[in-house]
């Protein structure tokens, strides 16, 4: 009797909890950015436009390798993107860097027309955001509030990746997926990951980190399963054209990267010490794997991929060599784990996190872009704001919860899990 008295105690003051000024006015500001954002998105993806969306560079690469030609020929790309209406500068191309085992995805989109694979695309893109959330939730232990499901299907990397057609959240659904099955199915998981594969540069740090878990604790089946699923797709492409493999390398030696202005803290320090010397992109990368390698290290005993892990995922996205806003897709799982967990939030966190998300929702109405020279400093802040979640302290109840301090022990690689 005095269990279910505490219990509608409990009850009671949820429905009767106030929300503080703050929390209120940065919701406001964020329901109404992100409807416009999403609003903005379904009518794109309505009209179909194929010279307004990034669907194209897929289309016409599946299209040509569905006729057994080089999907990395720069001219046939070209060709076909000006007939589609595409706006190019003199012999500019939107081209696919993705490895050839993406094609298997790629091909069917070419069966179809321009309009069409638009949809097509669009709609996969949100397949996949719906499997990641939803097997991020799966992995989550213990009952949790649902509404903060909200601040994942409206993610703004998320609506931006379904507003262009940008393939981030392929690599999203693999990442959760293994993060889902690496206990219980791990040959599962590591197939999983071959969709990570699409973009292996958004998670460096966190592959030294996979690599050394595999053979810390033997877990071989992973790495069979990623083998296994990786060639499985790469004879798809391989079919349709046989030397898919070497006109791929072509491509990477021939495609000016030093050119793409893209935000990466390695494309800062390239423009702060010398524009011409492309390796240094690579340096925040190289020092983030040193860092995952130290940390997976130090926590190998009680690694846990849903707290050691979302650190992990993080600092992969912050330190990346080539990354666009669509690919911080990524730090959904790291957010949700931080949302969804066991402990309890620190004050203010879902405020601050509702901040980020509507400046950035924000600077996309005004710009009218998604693309911002400050797209690095967002990648930091979800570390800034996931260390600053997880060290919460004991309070009053406010528009959050709070849990006990942890973050001078997540610096030092002791977090448990």
């Amino acid at each position: 009797m005095n269990t279910a008295s505490a219990s509608e105690g409990v009850r009671e003051n949820r429905r009767t909890k106030k929300h503080s000024p703050v929390f209120l006015a940065v919701f406001t500001i964020f329901f109404f950015a992100t409807a416009v954002c999403v609003a903005v998105t379904c009518v794109g993806i309505a009209l179909a436009r194929p010279a307004a969306h990034d669907t194209p560079w897929f289309w016409a690469a599946g299209k040509l390798l569905a006729h057994g030609k080089n999907p990395y020929n720069r001219e046939a790309v070209r060709q076909i993107e000006l007939g589609m209406g595409v706006p190019l500068r003199g012999r500019d191309v939107l081209m696919v860097l993705n490895p050839p085992y993406t094609f298997f995805l790629l091909i069917p989109l070419g069966l179809l027309g321009a309009r069409e694979a638009v949809v097509a695309w669009s709609a996969l893109l949100l397949a996949f955001l719906i499997v990641s959330v939803k097997a991020v939730c799966a992995a989550v232990d213990g009952p949790y509030r649902s509404s903060y499901l909200l601040l994942a299907w409206f993610f703004v990397p998320a609506i931006c990746c379904i507003e262009v057609g940008q393939t981030g959240l392929i690599t999203l659904a693999g990442l959760a997926l293994f993060l889902w099955l690496q206990e219980k199915r791990p040959a599962w998981a590591g197939a999983a990951l071959s969709l990570c594969a699409v973009k292996p540069h958004l998670l460096f740090p966190f592959g030294v980190a996979l690599l050394a878990w595999m053979v810390v604790r033997r877990k071989w089946a992973v790495a069979w399963g990623a083998a296994a699923a990786l060639a499985a797709e790469s004879l798809v492409a391989m079919a349709f054209d046989l030397h898919i493999w070497t006109q791929y390398r072509t491509m990477l030696r021939t495609e000016p990267f030093a050119a793409k202005p893209i935000s990466t803290l390695g494309v800062g320090l390239r423009m702060l010490l010398d524009r011409n010397a492309l390796w240094l992109e690579f340096v925040p990368a190289v020092v983030g794997c040193a860092w995952a390698l130290w940390y997976f290290w130090r926590n190998r005993e009680r690694w846990d991929w849903r707290t050691h892990g979302s650190l992990v995922t993080l600092v992969s996205v912050a330190v990346a060599p080539y990354a666009w806003i669509t690919d911080q897709v990524l730090a959904i799982p790291a957010i949700l784990f931080a949302l969804l967990g066991g402990r309890k939030l620190r004050k203010g966190s879902v405020t601050l996190l509702m901040a980020i998300i509507a400046a950035k929702e924000l600077q996309m109405i005004v710009t009218k872009s998604f693309l911002s020279r400050w797209d690095a400093a967002v990648a930091v802040a979800w570390i800034a704001w996931y260390l600053y979640a997880v060290s919460g302290r004991v309070g009053d109840v406010g528009d959050e919860d709070f849990v006990q301090p942890m973050t001078p022990a997540i610096l030092r690689g002791d977090s448990s899990s």
